[in-house]
């Protein structure tokens, strides 16, 4: 009901309409009008989801929210990518990474002042942890608040933070004891942005950035100089604010940022399917050829893939079990695949998959810091080999290859030791047994926890076979370079979701 629901919303006139510039009483839809350097902020896209529920999804409905779990969360976000990934990251930010770390950790009164009118659309926060020195290792960030009579003084600067223009506060995470140069010393702060505090310098909030992509959703610096903030804009306890808020906060955006890459990914196989089918090169359509049929399966295999990870994943928040192992194997495996499988259908167009115009275009450009935000590639490849170690993903290993998966573990745990992979000189075996463990995971689901419900609605293999076997045989060739690809079961993947499409 959601993904209809969605899915209907977004893809109307009023969003979508592409207006002839020739005509001037031909109006544009706001991805048009928003979606391009030095526009106006988007803000009926936001009150428009907002009517639907969607900039509170989450959020219980004593505060005004949608109520919603997790699981209906991601699926609106992957809809809503599938046509505008710009406008969708508005409110993915709104919905993850400052509406949640609100809920969990505010007081009541924070929680009653800010929740009901930023689900209602009426205003926007940011998340601000990002500092120019300091991105993946954000445990050692330097922006301090200083403790002063009745509250703080705030200085240091936050880079690349969504909303930050149009925010009406701040989540701020700050040093509140400097002899602590860990996570231990790290709190949370809600700041509103005030007139005052802007006139005076205190705040300063830079204008949009120039992004190559996703420029709906502006992005901008914020730096802090002696801001005198009260007691009371303490978010949660003094020293908790990077486990319980940062960390906390980001594991639930990945799920987010997977779903991101899911709409994407889908977004362009429907764009390169009807594109190959229409186009004809040597007295066929290009469809025909393995060299534009294979990416397509490809694009199709990672899009669920990704799919069945973040299902789970969120499944598992919903359940209030540990999670953030799974949210890590979804957003690496989203993110990466959308990345580079972008580019794969922008070369399907040809030379017009790279005018500027062109609906392919966006998506190519609207992937590039999906593998970035929200914790880079190798932040979740770090988190996954120590998860993989400790246990925290298993799976069945078939006898043949039991040993060389038991000899893999062993060196990796050695490698690591009690460290991050992050923190290790030499990342190279970590790293690669990580790009290999969503495959292994996501066939294990495949035959556990989605062996009798399977969510055929959602996915583009409507049975889980093919699928299996496609994950399978990339297993081997991860584990054997010399294994050759089975040209007879990609081109019955190629034939299955050409008639998917056609039905749908």
């Amino acid at each position: 009901m959601v993904r209809n629901m969605v899915r209907e919303r977004m893809n109307a006139a009023d969003i979508t309409h592409k207006a002839d510039p020739k005509d001037k009483q031909d109006k544009p839809g706001m991805i048009q009008k928003y979606e391009r350097h030095n526009a106006p902020f988007a803000w009926p896209l936001v009150r428009e989801m907002a009517e639907l529920g969607l900039c509170g999804i989450n959020i219980p409905e004593e505060y005004g929210g949608a109520g919603m779990d997790n699981l209906s969360g991601v699926i609106a976000m992957i809809e809503m990518c599938k046509v505008w990934s710009g406008g969708a990251l508005i409110l993915g930010v709104g919905n993850s990474l400052v509406s949640d770390p609100l809920f969990r950790l505010g007081s009541e009164e924070q929680k009653r002042k800010w929740l009901p009118e930023l689900v209602a659309g009426k205003i926007l926060g940011s998340f601000c942890l990002t500092e120019p020195n300091h991105g993946s290792d954000a445990a050692r960030i330097e922006t301090y608040a200083e403790p002063v009579s009745g509250g703080f003084s705030i200085s240091g600067e936050k880079c690349f933070i969504t909303n930050a223009p149009v925010a009406k506060f701040l989540i701020v995470f700050a040093r509140t004891d400097r002899t602590i140069k860990d996570h231990r010393g790290v709190s949370a702060f809600l700041i509103p942005v005030r007139r005052e505090d802007k006139k005076s310098g205190a705040l300063k909030i830079g204008k949009p950035e120039q992004k190559l992509g996703l420029h709906a959703a502006h992005m901008g610096s914020i730096v802090f100089n002696n801001l005198f903030v009260p007691e009371s804009c303490l978010l949660g306890e003094l020293g908790n604010g990077f486990g319980k808020g940062a960390m906390a906060t980001l594991n639930h955006g990945r799920n987010w940022i997977a779903a991101q890459g899911i709409g994407i990914l889908d977004a362009v196989t429907l764009l390169s399917l009807k594109h190959a089918q229409n186009r004809i090169a040597f007295g066929v359509p290009t469809i025909v050829h393995s060299g534009i049929g294979d990416p397509i399966v490809k694009m199709v295999l990672a899009a669920d893939i990704s799919r069945i990870l973040l299902f789970y994943s969120a499944w598992l928040e919903d359940q209030g079990a540990e999670f953030a192992h799974y949210a890590s194997l979804a957003k690496l495996f989203s993110s990466e695949n959308a990345r580079w499988l972008t580019q794969e259908a922008q070369r399907i167009y040809g030379g017009s998959g790279y005018l500027a115009d062109m609906e392919i275009a966006r998506f190519v450009l609207d992937s590039l810091p999906l593998d970035i935000y929200e914790g880079a590639s190798n932040v979740q490849r770090s988190n996954i080999a120590r998860a993989w170690v400790d246990g925290k993903i298993s799976f069945y290993v078939p006898p043949l290859y039991e040993r060389q998966m038991s000899d893999l573990k062993e060196k990796v745990a050695r490698e690591l030791g009690e460290k991050s992979a992050l923190a290790l000189e030499d990342q190279r075996e970590p790293f690669r047994v990580a790009d290999i463990l969503p495959l292994w995971a996501t066939k294990e689901l495949i035959l556990r926890e989605f062996n009798e419900s399977w969510p055929k609605e959602f996915m583009w293999f409507k049975e889980p076979s093919l699928l299996t076997a496609l994950i399978h045989e990339q297993i081997k060739k991860d584990l054997d370079s010399t294994i050759v690809r089975n040209g007879n079961l990609w081109d019955e993947a190629k034939k299955r979701i050409i008639k998917h499409t056609a039905l749908t």
